[in-house]
């Protein structure tokens, strides 16, 4: 599956109609990938959606996510500190063993089993194909 979580289109462009066009060519990447399934993920209110998922991430520009209204600066916080508060301090704060790597094919049997059990027990909806 594949997960569209932001799409940015730069401020002289929004009115030429860029964003539909991006959405096609990545729809078009993706099932190139013989992929057919996506996520994507919005700031406004869908009108049916089949699930809702709070989730939590760190913005790699925070001054530059405040400048072009994707984020908002805290009340009372200067812009200094908030960068000083979401600044990454690199792999080694997520305590991973050894470097991360790609996936590869010899992994599959032990990420399938992760992915399952992950799934079994947090998981509680499934789509109705017609």
């Amino acid at each position: 599956m594949a997960e569209i979580n932001f799409l940015c289109v730069h401020k002289k462009l929004r009115t030429k109609k860029l964003a539909p066009i991006l959405i096609k060519e990545i729809t078009r990447r993706v099932n190139l990938k013989n992929i057919w399934s996506a996520v994507y993920t919005s700031g406004d209110v869908i009108p049916h959606p089949f699930s809702f998922a709070p989730y939590y991430h760190r913005s790699l520009n925070p001054k530059k996510n405040v400048e072009v209204g994707f984020s908002t600066l805290p009340v009372s916080e200067p812009m200094a500190r908030y960068v000083k508060r979401m600044k990454l301090h690199g792999l080694m704060d997520i305590n991973l063993v050894g470097k991360p790597r790609m996936m590869e094919s010899k992994d599959i049997p032990q990420v399938y089993k992760l992915y399952t059990e992950f799934n079994k027990s947090n998981f509680n909806f499934s789509f109705k194909l017609n």
